[in-house]
């Protein structure tokens, strides 16, 4: 009798000891995320959620400049055949950030007749035939 006292007494010490962080989520009367979002919406003043949406909808949008020039290169890549555009995914795939990042500004700066010899320059390191060695 004396040994289940006791084993209780030290279960109950160890549940007191727990930490009841976070216990309100396991609390079926406990209120869902959906709720605590609404209220605190609710909470803010209009001029308050006014900023919040212009905050929210400037962080989603490219800045005009970025999107021209996204646009020029995505028009760019779609004009190619498709087996150069298979060619250019798989040096895309090949190249370390750092060399994409290079391309990328050589690119920028080249005119449109010096662009294909650079694509093909990087299209010819990393697409050459593989020597085997045995």
């Amino acid at each position: 009798m004396a040994a289940k006292r006791l084993v209780f007494a030290f279960c109950a010490l160890g549940f007191l000891q727990t930490s009841f962080a976070g216990f309100e989520r396991f609390w079926i009367f406990s209120k869902d995320a959906n709720t605590q979002v609404a209220e605190t919406w609710e909470t803010l003043s209009e001029a308050e959620q006014r900023a919040l949406i212009q905050r929210y909808q400037s962080l989603k949008e490219l800045p005009k400049a970025q999107g021209t020039a996204l646009h020029q290169r995505m028009d760019w890549f779609t004009q190619l055949p498709e087996q150069e555009k298979q060619k250019m995914r798989e040096t895309w795939q090949q190249m370390s950030s750092q060399e994409r990042k290079d391309l990328g500004l050589r690119m920028q700066e080249a005119s449109p007749e010096e662009r294909p010899a650079i694509r093909a320059e990087y299209m010819d390191k990393y697409l050459a035939p593989k020597s085997l060695s045995h």
